[in-house]
């Protein structure tokens, strides 16, 4: 039997370089790994905190919801909001393209006046009251009233009128002291009432205060309550025109037509001081009388027995240097009676020492021409011809009161009258035609 091996001796080997190598690989696996799972558990932590943001906003726009939807409604109403329409007047500005003045047109607030209607009943007055009233809130007085009683609507003044004011002070509930001040009976003059102490006690204020009410009795004017004819203010015009032609004229001049009822606008001079005023009118003496006057702009509205379907209107606009063509009646009966026109340009609009009230123009004009119409190449008025300056150093500078001017004091005395646009230009020849259907001569009777 062979003898077994015996081992001689033993080689060792040394793993611990490979066995650190394999350690640091384990480490490194782990290290990454709790990296990933940080990683992803952060993830998570800001998923989880985004779902709670929109979880709480959601929240949150369902309260804002919920309590809009338990909240009453406002219903939103849409009102309308009333302004004054403001007046404008003449504002001259430059015109770079014309290198001229253009004056804008003015607007003028008119009074229109209506009749008052009243249903007849028999048995039943027709009387009718109007009260104005005036609010004090001071003193222990509350307003001053003024009544006016009326038989009808053609009663030319009032029956009765009547002034008293109101206290302050309370007796009850319903009832309140009330002062006569004083009364006006017809067309006499007013009378007051004489107070005392003890009104004044009873009345709640001082007797001085009471007295000094008495000026904020403004009674009604003696006229009748309704105007048929527009700056008409005295009901009963026949009884005012003159009865017959006049021997012998005075003075003339010249006017035209404004409205279909016989209003003519002319100048001031030309109707002043005379006892009896006539319009002629296509060989026609047609009765005429004063409505208004302001001696100041040289400006008179009469009214002439007529009604008529001719009738000038007022350019919106005047501009220097645009085309003009006076219309008149001058030298009396020396040059005939048939209408006479000359041309010219507006020069200036403003007067002597720069008057605004008034336009220079070229057109040559004598005496008799005062009160016509001066006319733009439409037709329309631009102004009322009134003066010129006698000279040898003044050639052609004359003068027409500004036709804005005109329009608002016709506007301010509730006269009606028409405004055109400047549309079509028109030959002289027309111009003629048309100016001679409502200018007229103006006669005077001293």
């Amino acid at each position: 039997m062979p003898e077994p091996i015996r081992p001689t001796g033993f080689l060792k080997s040394d793993f611990s370089a490979i066995n650190a190598h394999v350690e640091g690989l384990i480490n490194n696996e782990q290290q990454l790994s709790r990296v990933k799972k940080y990683r992803a558990d952060r993830i998570k932590v800001i998923n989880f905190g985004m779902a709670l943001m929109f979880l709480g906003g959601f929240f949150i726009l369902l309260a804002i919801a919920n309590n809009r939807h338990k909240a009453p409604s406002i219903e939103i109403v849409e009102k309308p909001v009333y302004i004054d329409k403001p007046v404008y007047y003449s504002v001259k500005v430059p015109d770079a393209n014309l290198s001229q003045v253009i004056e804008k047109p003015i607007y003028i607030t008119k009074t229109i006046k209506v009749p008052i209607q009243i249903t007849k009943k028999e048995g039943v007055s027709q009387e009718f009251t109007f009260f104005n009233t005036k609010e004090i809130n001071k003193g222990g007085v509350m307003n001053v009233v003024v009544g006016a009683s009326y038989a009808s609507v053609n009663s030319p003044y009032p029956e009765k009128q009547w002034c008293y004011a109101r206290s302050l002070k309370s007796i009850s509930n319903n009832t309140s002291p009330h002062l006569d001040l004083g009364e006006k009976k017809g067309v006499a003059g007013v009378v007051y009432n004489k107070l005392t102490r003890s009104d004044a006690s009873a009345f709640g204020a001082t007797k001085y205060t009471l007295e000094a009410l008495k000026r904020h009795c403004e009674f009604f004017p003696a006229i009748s309550p309704v105007q048929t004819e527009p700056g008409g203010q005295d009901g009963d015009l026949e009884s005012r025109f003159p009865s017959s032609p006049p021997a012998s004229i005075g003075k003339s001049g010249t006017g035209f037509y404004i409205n279909k009822i016989g209003y003519v606008v002319t100048n001031n001079h030309v109707v002043d001081g005379c006892s009896s005023i006539w319009v002629n009118h296509d060989k026609k003496d047609i009765p005429a009388i004063i409505i208004k006057n302001d001696k100041t702009l040289d400006i008179a509205v009469i009214k002439a027995d007529i009604r008529t379907n001719f009738y000038a209107e007022f350019a919106n606009k005047i501009r220097t240097g645009e085309d003009v063509m006076a219309l008149g009646f001058p030298l009396g009966d020396k040059l005939g009676d048939e209408i006479k026109a000359t041309k010219g340009n507006i020069s200036a609009v403003s007067g002597v020492r720069d008057n605004k009230n008034y336009l220079q123009f070229t057109a040559p004009i004598q005496a008799g021409n005062s009160g016509g119409p001066l006319l733009n190449e439409s037709g329309l008025v631009v102004g009322i011809n009134t003066a010129k300056l006698i000279g040898e150093d003044y050639q052609n500078v004359n003068f027409a009161i500004n036709g804005n001017l005109a329009q608002k004091f016709l506007g301010e005395n509730g006269i009606n009258f028409q405004a055109g646009k400047h549309n079509n230009i028109l030959k002289s020849a027309d111009l003629v035609d048309i100016g001679k259907k409502f200018t007229v001569k103006v006669l005077c009777s001293r």
